[in-house]
């Protein structure tokens, strides 16, 4: 068949993006390169001070990387100070549709254009398409204040939710990683008989589980990757901790990512962490903050279980990693996450927000050695029979030559 001419957007993207969706757009672009196809990425400016000119782009062997700077509207300041969050997302939005438009005219027309819902990145383009569509479900806004706040009613967060929903609505086609999201966003968006294709993320792996680390027989390791926020749920592990310390003192924990200050009384996490914990405990946690891909590879595959208590995701890419490494999985039932980890096959799921029942399930794993293993390779089978990254890609794509064909705007949205 015909290669496609891809746009992906994604504000963050890595080196400098770390998040989720920074991860899943970088291994979908490599994939459908990979296949054959002509791949474009519009991401946000670099980190660092570093701000390049609108047309700035890698041209190493890949996807085309465009870094684009947010197109500045021309606001009174005290209207700006009003509306910051609001008038950001107009601009980033105005700022990648400009983008595709200037591709368009100096290279050729895209074939299909896919963007996240998060940040309403595709509000502007999607009022006036050139080429279908595409949407890409992730942890909506709405969510992420009620986790973090505990309210999602605030008038210009719902009108930042509004800005949010109208690219989805507008849609060709909307993609989501799992059923949860899938349902949780046809019901926020209010896009009633909606039927958004559901396609996992997916991860490349080796043929074979990673030999088991040699470094430690007698300490056990517990990781936890992510930023070091609420809905994270880092502040239920910390509680956790010093009741499997106490309960299994040959245990260590490895805290890894940015802490963004959100814990109580505006302290770090590590601070408030050392406010409650015991010295055991205290001495037996180790803050790493923001590690880079190659140092996390490592700690995958040095650490002896994952623990990542979510209180809700989408999906959950950090599961599939550890799990690629042949390592149990620990984490709240919630959200996505049993799409992901299989209960008491590739790890252990707890209820939401139960602590103990979160130091219980360490504690069995820490010690029952044989268990770890068998969980960590039943994970890592399960990641290679459902979460292989050229499904994800053979998925996306024939899921965009059915926009094109335009056999899936009814599906799309409940028209068919």
């Amino acid at each position: 068949m015909k290669p496609l001419h891809i746009c992906l957007v994604s504000k963050e993207y890595p080196p400098e993006g770390r998040g989720g969706i920074a991860k899943y757009v970088q291994l979908l672009a490599h994939g459908l390169v990979d296949e054959g196809h002509d791949v474009t990425v519009i991401a946000g400016p670099a980190g660092n001070g570093y701000s390049p000119s609108p047309s700035s782009h890698t041209s190493a062997p890949g996807p085309r990387l465009y870094r684009v700077e947010n197109r500045r509207l021309a606001l009174p300041p005290l209207l700006r100070r009003k509306a910051r969050g609001i008038w950001n997302q107009l601009e980033r939005s105005w700022a990648v549709d400009r983008e595709i438009a200037r591709l368009e005219r100096t290279q050729r027309p895209f074939d299909v254009v896919e963007m996240p819902n998060w940040g309403a990145e595709g509000l502007c383009y999607s009022l006036h398409p050139r080429a279908p569509l595409v949407v890409r479900l992730s942890t909506p806004l709405a969510q992420v204040s009620f986790l973090k706040e505990g309210r999602s009613d605030r008038p210009g967060l719902r009108l930042a939710c509004f800005l949010e929903a109208v690219p989805a609505r507008r849609a060709s086609c909307i993609i989501a990683n799992s059923e949860f999201i899938s349902q949780y966003c046809v019901k926020l968006y209010r896009i009633p008989g909606a039927r958004p294709a559901v396609i996992p993320h997916g991860i490349p792996l080796p043929d074979s589980p990673p030999p088991e680390s040699k470094a430690r027989e007698i300490t056990v390791t517990v990781l936890y990757v992510g930023r070091l926020e609420k809905r994270k749920g880092i502040d239920r592990l910390l509680h956790a901790i010093p009741q499997v310390i106490r309960e299994t003192p040959f245990c260590r924990f490895v805290i890894a990512g940015d802490d963004i200050g959100e814990a109580p009384q505006g302290k770090s996490y590590r601070d408030y962490f050392e406010s409650f914990a015991s010295s055991a405990a205290r001495e037996s946690t180790t803050f790493l903050g923001h590690v880079d891909e190659r140092e996390l590879s490592q700690l995958y595959a040095d650490c002896d279980i994952f623990a990542a208590p979510s209180q809700s995701e989408s999906f959950g890419l950090i599961y599939l990693e550890a799990m690629a490494h042949a390592k149990p999985v620990v984490a709240f039932q919630a959200g996505g996450v049993p799409e992901v980890v299989a209960h008491d096959e590739t790890g252990i799921l707890v209820e939401l927000d139960n602590i103990n029942a979160l130091a219980h399930a360490l504690v069995r794993l820490i010690q029952d050695k044989e268990l770890r293993q068998k969980m960590g390779c039943c994970g890592f089978q399960r990641v290679r029979e459902f979460f292989p990254v050229n499904r994800m890609v053979a998925e996306t794509v024939a899921c965009y030559r059915r926009v094109i064909s335009g056999e899936n705007r009814a599906n799309a949205h409940g028209l068919g």
